[in-house]
């Protein structure tokens, strides 16, 4: 038996699809907000390690304290900005406007964060109440200077300041003084058109590539002078810009080139601040993301009824309540109800034989057991009751379900055969062993 903790043995490979915990993953992933905390749940793997899996255990069962409180812990906003802050960090490069304003709220969940684990440290003792969550999150950098450079730069609304720069402020001041100038032209050259009956009364300005222009049929394209932009798709309709107002739409497109460059030199001197502070940050996003894989591991608990058992480093079944997260879940759409499972297995009576008729439940037993096994095993609670004993296998072997090969040519038998000289040469006191069909 291969009995090193870091290397525990899982047969065969298709054993997580066999008992159904690939579907779990799934189910676990639709309570991730975040890609960080996705990543994890693929990531999510089998250890023989006792004291690792208690660890993640218990990180579970504080997160479930924490989402209980009244307000919960606020994770609402775990984007991964991971690549936007790798990004800045070669000079000349910036974050856009939309990236700046989802880094400013998730600095903001960052703070919450800290803040709501600090929350929980006891005057007193010193101690916190939750201190697996509180030690993951005491590395969160809040990075006030970066806040401030953004709040520095843009509204609450997300846009750009007029106050960002001297430079932004004076061109803005001649956008809104020559837009007004264009819209008084174009007042007149509408209201003359309609009084000569070139336009209807109820006729507007439109925008065609960035310029305002007159919709007039085809018959008046030429009685107002200036330049036919476009028509429309049936034809019946042209796009004249007033030759009144072509200077002035050449000026405001000239500014609004000359806002968009110096927006991206006032972008260029923010990433600048941020860039000193993209490693600390970087760092928060990991934290960030595993809390909110840890909740998204508590929600899928309390969804599926699971609970914190009785943990032994050696290997130990004691089951009360025990249910299939996967089959339990598939029955209740069906509004039905699994019958739990209660099994008892000790040393010196350390093998379970079930036997009875087609579609009794006999695959699905061994299934239920591999399956709670292998999430405690994960960091996942059980879907079991608290007070049930569950201990360490450092081997899960499984032998369930038709394994015929047609690639290596064996029988269903052989098979059969191949899988119990496997269990035979690597099995040992700390495995478990799942077969079905024995006889």
């Amino acid at each position: 038996m291969n009995s090193d903790n870091s290397s525990p043995i899982i047969y065969p490979r298709t054993f997580e699809s066999k008992i159904g915990f690939d579907n779990v993953r799934g189910m676990v992933e639709t309570h991730c907000e975040s890609t960080l905390a996705r990543e994890h749940v693929r990531d999510m793997c089998f250890s023989a390690d006792a004291g690792k899996v208690r660890m993640l255990l218990e990180e579970v069962t504080e997160m479930m304290r924490a989402q209980a409180e009244e307000p919960p812990l606020p994770l609402d906003n775990v984007v991964d900005t991971a690549p936007w802050l790798t990004a800045i960090r070669v000079p000349g490069t910036f974050m856009d406007v939309t990236e700046l304003c989802q880094l400013r709220s998730w600095l903001r969940t960052a703070v919450d964060v800290r803040a709501f684990f600090d929350r929980h440290v006891s005057e007193n003792s010193g101690q916190s109440s939750l201190p697996r969550l509180h030690a993951i999150a005491g590395s969160i950098e809040g990075a006030r200077p970066v806040t401030d450079a953004i709040n520095g730069i843009l509204t609450d609304h997300d846009e750009v300041k007029d106050s960002a720069s001297a430079e932004l402020r004076e061109i803005r001041r001649q956008l809104a003084a020559i837009g007004g100038r264009i819209n008084s032209a174009m007042r007149r050259v509408v209201a003359d058109a309609v009084r000569d009956g070139i336009l209807d009364p109820d006729v507007s300005p439109a925008m065609r590539d960035g310029r305002l222009v007159i919709p007039v049929a085809p018959m008046n394209k030429r009685r107002i002078p200036g330049i036919v932009h476009d028509e429309s798709a049936s034809g019946k309709t042209y796009f004249i810009e007033p030759a009144e107002v072509v200077e002035l739409n050449n000026r405001q497109r000239e500014l609004e080139i000359e806002e968009r460059r110096e927006i991206v030199r006032i972008l260029v001197a923010t990433a600048d601040v941020i860039r000193p502070f993209v490693d600390p940050l970087l760092d928060t996003c990991a934290v960030l993301g595993y809390l909110d894989f840890v909740r998204a591991k508590a929600r899928f608990a309390v969804a599926s009824n699971a609970s914190m058992p009785h943990l032994s480093d050696m290997p130990e079944i004691e089951w009360y309540t025990a249910r299939h997260p996967v089959l339990e879940a598939s029955l209740a759409r069906h509004n039905r109800t699994i019958v739990p499972l209660e099994i008892h297995l000790t040393t010196e009576k350390r093998i379970l034989v079930i036997s009875g008729p087609n579609a009794g439940g006999k695959s699905v037993t061994l299934k239920t057991v591999g399956i709670i096994q292998y999430m405690m095993q994960c960091g996942l609670l059980p879907t079991l009751y608290e007070n049930s004993h569950m201990g360490i296998f450092d081997t899960l072997l499984a032998d369930i379900g038709d394994d015929q090969s047609i690639e290596d040519d064996l029988s269903t038998y052989s098979s059969h055969l191949r899988n119990m000289n496997f269990f035979l040469r690597h099995g040992g006191c700390r495995s478990l062993m799942l077969i079905d069909e024995f006889g």
